[in-house]
């Protein structure tokens, strides 16, 4: 052993007392007042190891070297045994009185410890003498027990139940430098798209992994939270142009140990590499699945990148998940960059698409221009490999929003093939079933979205948004109470307050409406719904509400809907017309669920309203006016 470890041999050990605790190796027990702690072996083992280092920082790697032997693990594994320690301890990390965590660095024992003799130990009760005898002839063969059991632990197996779900984890940054957490996360998203095209096998976004990251929960308690069968994780060098890769496979219903392996690639090789884990992964999963699941996928991403592009490409995804304003033009100009320096690189052109449609969307630039530009760099991506599914996906969605709903959905087919896991994927598949009029099942889809995304606000919303299209009031608002209890931050303001309003409950309806203006900070607006409500009730507050956006429409863009809609709840019909035909014309995203939206039922007795839902959806169209 390294270090003071010499300290560490297996039948020379005296017994540990610290507070309660009796720790005992040679009979390789945890006690705490003569009750028995159950620890699985290589935690007892670590926490052995760090009484006989105790005083001392022990660093990470010679913990992972001495106590795990030559079996590869993640940083991540040995922060999960810290962490299933400090609970067997009781004890807090952040105020501890036992075990000391130096950040980044290690742990250290800092309880004080009394070492006592095996012959001074106190004379067992009578009835426990046989037992302890007899636990003494067995000393021999002690350490080759738990040899064997530890290797029983950690040798790769199959698991004992099919694998039908999984989750990769953010993976440790070993760089040092919090700066490279862009490429890390990158990485982690190649090994996630790579691993989505195993047939049979659903694998949660990135975006709802990203609370795990440095997580010390339990592997079981993650799978559970996000509700897979295992879980990948690991850790990530980068060192100039060299990268060394950590991973490994947990069976999230047991914590154990599947199989493990270590990577180390050239920068300009990170396809093969990712390619290279997720074949290996896929075979442990494959071992023990259906015949249906025998083949594995071809190997989607390989061959040498310019480690430029990747660069940009992760930087585009870290930008990205800001979704601001700065956040989505920079994530633009990242993936521009990507796809130029690799124009074969069809996951650069698909985000591109999307983060185009995410500037629309968040009403950062007029949708019409965005459309051109996202369907071109959809195009793009399927001309660079038409076998990858995100550039199906992001066609699909700006067909939606052209209102090419044929297309749309036929797109969406194809990208279902080849990725059903995606989330984009699964939401347009939702949106098809709606237009085909089959409401149920299209709110089953977007409940099988949130499932498989559970703490992604964005999906959460778009659950939330579709039982409203399907007047499923009273179930919108549970998703929205059981979203802000997964989602830090989520709050959903604007859609109870269009609950409310079709439910007729304005006041509620008005108050969610000011505490999204005031979270938005639109001092204009808050001024106005005051005013409009002191001179007319509610409907005066969405009357002056709705002129001032048309004032402000004046200055800078403003999505027609929004006037329209907001007229609508003014029961000005006239004007609500009028803007939701300039909705049309300026290729509103939001005109595309017209003919669901239980706001506008008092539109429907206006023959205008008739020939506005031909234009959206073309004359003869099934789409009617109630899902």
């Amino acid at each position: 052993m390294r270090g003071s470890g010499d300290r560490y041999v297996m039948n020379q050990y005296p017994v540990y007392r610290f507070d309660d605790f009796v720790v005992d190796p040679e009979t390789w027990r945890l006690t705490r007042d003569g009750q028995e702690i159950h620890l699985e072996p290589v935690v007892l083992k670590l926490l052995i190891y760090l009484i006989a280092n105790r005083g001392r920082l022990v660093t990470r790697q010679e913990l992972m070297d001495t106590v795990w032997g030559d079996t590869v693990i993640s940083e991540s594994a040995l922060t999960k045994a810290v962490a299933r320690l400090r609970k067997a301890l009781d004890d807090d990390s952040a105020t501890p009185r036992y075990l000391e965590t130096v950040r980044s660095l290690g742990y250290r024992f800092v309880a004080s410890v009394e070492e006592v003799e095996h012959a001074d130990q106190p004379e067992p009760p009578s009835g426990k003498i046989r037992a302890a005898t007899v636990r003494r002839a067995l000393l021999v063969g002690a350490a080759a027990f738990v040899a064997l059991v530890i290797l029983a632990i950690f040798w790769p197996r199959a698991p004992e139940h099919a694998i039908g779900s999984l989750a990769v984890l953010p993976l440790s940054n070993l760089t040092g430098n919090a700066e490279q957490e862009y490429y890390v996360d990158g990485l982690q998203d190649l090994l996630i798209t790579e691993l989505s095209q195993l047939s049979g096998l659903r694998v949660t976004s990135r975006q709802s992994t990203k609370r795990y990251r440095d997580s010390q929960l339990p592997a079981a308690d993650i799978a559970k939270e996000l509700g897979v069968d295992a879980l990948v994780e690991g850790s990530l060098l980068r060192k100039g142009s060299k990268i060394e890769v950590t991973i490994q496979l947990i069976d999230g219903r047991s914590d154990e140990h599947l199989w493990a392996e270590r990577y180390a690639r050239d920068t300009s090789q990170v396809f093969d590499l990712v390619s290279d884990m997720a074949r290996a992964i896929g075979t442990q999963i494959v071992s023990a699945a259906a015949p249906a699941r025998s083949q594995m996928p071809d190997q989607r991403i390989t061959g040498p990148v310019d480690p430029r592009a990747i660069d940009a490409y992760a930087l585009g995804l870290m930008h990205l998940d800001r979704l601001t304003s700065d956040g989505v033009r920079v994530a633009i100009e990242r993936f521009q960059e990507a796809a130029s320096i690799e124009p074969g690189f069809a996951l650069a052109w698909g985000h591109l698409a999307l983060a185009h449609g995410i500037h629309a969307m968040q009403g950062f630039t007029h949708p019409r221009e965005a459309l051109e530009k996202w369907q071109a760099a959809a195009l793009q991506a399927i001309a660079a490999d038409d076998q990858v599914a995100i550039g199906h996906a992001a066609l699909g969605w700006a067909q939606m929003w052209s209102r090419d709903f044929d297309g749309a959905c036929e797109s969406f087919e194809e990208a279902l093939r080849l990725n059903p896991s995606d989330p984009y994927v699964i939401h347009g598949d939702a949106d098809c079933l709606m237009f085909a009029g089959r409401m149920d099942e299209s709110i089953a889809r977007m409940r099988e979205l949130v499932m498989l995304n559970p703490f992604s606000a964005m999906h959460n919303g778009a659950l939330v948004y579709h039982l409203f299209l399907a007047r499923r009031y009273e179930e919108s608002i549970v998703a929205v109470e059981a979203a802000r209890e997964r989602v830090p931050g989520f709050l959903a303001h604007y859609t109870l307050g269009r609950v409310y309003w079709v439910q007729g409950d304005f006041e509620k309806a008005l108050e969610a409406e000011r505490l999204e203006l005031e979270w938005r900070g639109d001092t204009v607006l808050l001024a106005a719904l005051d005013e409009g409500r002191d001179v007319a009730g509610p409907t005066g507050a969405m009357r002056a509400i709705a002129e001032a956006l048309v004032a402000r429409s004046n200055e800078s863009y403003v999505d027609p809907f929004e006037i329209g809609k907001t007229f609508a709840k003014a029961g000005m019909i006239d004007e609500a017309l009028h803007w939701l035909n300039r909705a049309v014309e300026y290729g509103s995203f939001e005109i595309t669920y017209l003919a669901f939206r239980p706001d506008f039922d008092i539109l429907h007795e206006d023959p205008r309203y008739r020939d506005l839902v031909d234009r959206v959806y073309g004359q003869g169209n099934p789409i009617t006016a109630r899902p």
